[in-house]
Formats: C-alpha cells, structure tokens, sequence
C-alpha cells in the first residue's frame, strides 16, 4: 500500500499555525507530534475533542503516528461523547478546555509537547484514520470510516478546485470545529497537504473573526458557514483582506453571496458534499447555479438516485439530493429528496421555503419543520425576528409561497437548536416543537 507524507510544502522554519499572533513552525508541529505519540496510552481509538486547533493537530498527528483511529463525535456533550467512547473499544480522550466525563480515560493536551525528531511521517494509505459521525440532522448519526489515502487525496483535489498552488503560501481562518467532516477538509487535510498556515482559534462572532484574520499575514482565507457570513454582512464588518471565502453545511442565498463579495472584494465559493463522501463539488456561488464535481471523482444516475464515485472514493455513493446532470461533471443541486413535501395536491422543497422565509428583512434565522405525523398535512415556521411580529412574516411569505404551505403556525423564537455546524437535527426541532405549543396553549 502507498506511503503518503503527513505534510507537504512546508519549509521547516515556516509557520504551520499561528496562535495570539504568534507563528508555530512546521518543525515545531513535528516535534510535538513526536513527543505525543510516543506519550499516548496504547490504544485502538482516540476521542480527539481538542477545540484549539492546532492541539487537535498534534493530537490528530499522533495518533496517526501510533497508528491509532481518531474518533470525531458529532458533539462535545456528555451524553453523545459517552456513547461513541463505549461502542468503540480501547478508547481514550485527548482534550484541552472541554473536559470529557470524569470515568472516561483522558489526557490533557493543555501543556506544551516537546520533542528532537522533525522528520516527516510518512504514513499507509489503506491506515483508516479518523471516524466520522453524521450530524443526526436526518436521523440517529452513523458512523463512516476514512482511510488516510482517501483525507489525501481530498485534500489536494480541493486545494485545485480552490486554485492554490504549490509554494503559494495561504493562511486560513475556521469558523467550524475540525471534529467535523468540512472542518477536516477545510481547516486540516487543506493546510497539511497545501503548506498553509492555520489559526488556532475558532471564531464565532464578527468582532473575533475579524480579529483572527488581522492576526494571519495574506493570502488570508476563511471557511466558514452561511450563518456566520450572515452575521458579519448584517454588521457590514470590513473583515482585513481576503483571498477567498469558502462556505458549506447549507444553501448559501444568492443574494447573500452577492453582498459578501461586494463587502470583502473577495470570491465566494460553496462546497458541496456529506460526511459519507466528503466534500464531492465546488461553485463560485455568484457565477450561476451549477455545481463542478471534484478533479477524479463523477457522477451517474440510476432511477431516482444520483451517485459518485471515482477519486478518493473507495466505492459509488448515493446522494441524498435531488439532482439534474449535465454531464458527468457538472450539475444542478435541488435540495434533499427528504426535504419534498406535498399538500393540498402540490409539491415544494423545504429549502426553498426556508429560502423564502430567511429572505424577509429583519429575519435573523428561520426554517420550516414538517412534523413527523406521515401525511406531512401542516408545516410549522420558526422564526428569529426582533422587531418583527408573526403576522407580519406570514404576510410577506404570502408574495413569495403557495398559500398551502404557509406555517401554521409560525412561532416567534429568541433562537433555534443549531449545532457548532449550524444545523438542526431531527430530535432537537421536535423537542422545539413541542415546547413551544405548550407555552402557547398555556398563555390561552
């Protein structure tokens, strides 16, 4: 099986992370990846729930080191963090702010790791390297294992799709956990396999966006998700200067991609993908509607089902969306096929409603949620507006949606359930559901 190196295109004095502005060097980075490894308990599995990134990399390259699996829950709380450490065996936690339950074994990455040898590893393709978990946005998260060869190779066909080049040095900004399958690709297998430079932070609000970028030197990038875009252009936050914008976890709205790019002066590109694939397509948002699938990777149909396959990919996989092709490379993205609901005789998408509704002005957050009663007879809104009042919402979706699929009702919220990637997951939205018609029939 190919050997494929752990990092390329770095020099050994240049910086592989920055943190509080001050440069950590490739050399540095190995050194503590050798001094962990060789400090790690011998295991198969490691829960890596470091939120400094760059001890997420140290940690990440250690266990590849020791040859050991890094398990990537699809959240820090107990509860799902438990559950993922009992159904794999001989496992342990790696962290540093965010401690794991106090029965689970665990080493503290809050000191620094160091060490003489700064060699490259050089590591097995076929060595599975991390396990990924679905976010449970559709249903109970599953498990999906990846091989170091396929974390590789996705790296450098984004990197190409990104238009890097070798030597260019980019430095990048994550908004998203590197737990996450998009925060893996974007913000770990990008920088390792392209030379780049990585913050260590992960920036939420648009005052510690701005201030993570002012810390990096250009070409600085940003990999981010529309709700954090949304907020910095509702700022109008004059972010420093950018090389590019990247965004994925859910549609980006057109006009919202228009305003970024006029704000920033900078391209904004959308990624396309899932956790069982990875990332599969790229587009510049504002160029049109098509979607171009990763360098070796296509596409074919069969019936009502879309598949890839190709490239990092060890076998064909289905899509989950509703997809017209163009060719084997291009295509046209309609949503989920989960997502269709029909009422009343007619048909619509929940993202197109939900694009309706987060298009009103003084809507912060929305999304409409079908309730789990089969027929899917009603759909209910909710809404993060201040200022505005729900019969003003419905008003206005009035123009733009069919009257059958108007909410009924519309709840006013101060926020919605949203995961660190900004989702909503199945159990959360239900559980919403069902606390706000109790609050509203106990005000009758």
């Amino acid at each position: 099986m190919m050997r494929y190196p752990l990092l390329r295109g770095f020099e050994p004095g240049h910086a592989l992370a920055y943190r509080g502005g001050i440069a950590i060097s490739a050399a540095e980075f190995l050194q503590g990846a050798h001094a962990l490894a060789q400090r790690l308990p011998h295991r198969r599995h490691v829960l890596n729930l470091c939120e400094d990134r760059y001890n997420f990399l140290l940690g990440f390259a250690a266990a590849l080191i020791s040859k050991q699996i890094t398990l990537l829950p699809p959240s820090s709380a107990s509860a799902v963090v438990r559950q993922v450490y009992t159904e794999h065996a001989q496992s342990y936690c790696l962290f540093d702010s965010c401690q794991p339950p106090a029965d689970l074994e665990a080493i503290s990455l809050a000191a620094a790791w160091c060490g003489a040898a700064s060699d490259v590893p050089h590591v097995s393709g076929g060595q599975i390297a991390v396990i990924t978990f679905t976010s449970g946005s559709t249903g109970a998260p599953v498990a999906h294992a990846k091989t170091w060869r396929a974390l590789v190779e996705s790296g450098l066909a984004l990197g190409k799709a990104l238009g890097f080049e070798k030597g260019a040095a980019k430095t990048i900004v994550g908004t998203i956990p590197a737990q996450h399958m998009y925060g893996i690709e974007t913000t770990v297998m990008l920088p390792l396999q392209w030379g780049c430079a990585v913050h260590a932070g992960r920036p939420l609000l648009p005052a510690d966006i701005h201030a993570a970028l002012a810390e990096l030197p250009a070409a600085r990038w940003l990999m981010t998700t529309p709700l954090h875009v949304r907020a910095c252009a509702a700022e109008r936050v004059a972010l420093p200067e950018l090389e590019g914008v990247v965004s994925a976890t859910m549609p980006m709205p057109l006009e919202l991609a228009h305003r970024t790019e006029a704000l920033w002066r900078a391209p904004l590109y959308e990624i396309y993908g899932c956790t069982e694939s990875g990332w599969v397509a790229t587009r510049r948002t504002t160029s049109g509607p098509r979607w171009r699938v990763c360098e070796g990777l296509a596409m074919r149909q069969c019936a009502d089902r879309t598949f890839v396959f190709g490239g990092h990919l060890k076998e064909a996989m289905p899509l989950g969306d509703s997809i017209t092709l163009h060719s084997d490379t291009e295509f046209t993205l309609h949503g989920r096929t989960s997502d269709l609901v029909k009422i009343a005789g007619k048909r619509a998408s929940l993202q197109a409603l939900n694009a309706a509704l987060n298009g009103i002005e003084g809507v912060i957050d929305a999304v409409f949620y079908a309730p789990e009663n089969g027929d899917r007879e009603r759909l209910i809104a909710f809404a993060v507006a201040p200022g505005l009042r729900a019969p003003e919402i419905i008003a206005q979706l009035r123009q733009s949606i069919d009257a059958a699929f108007l909410p009924r009702p519309l709840y006013m919220v101060d926020e919605l359930p949203r995961t660190a990637m900004g989702k909503l997951t199945r159990s959360t939205m239900r559980e919403l559901a069902t606390d706000c018609s109790r609050r509203q029939l106990e005000q009758v």
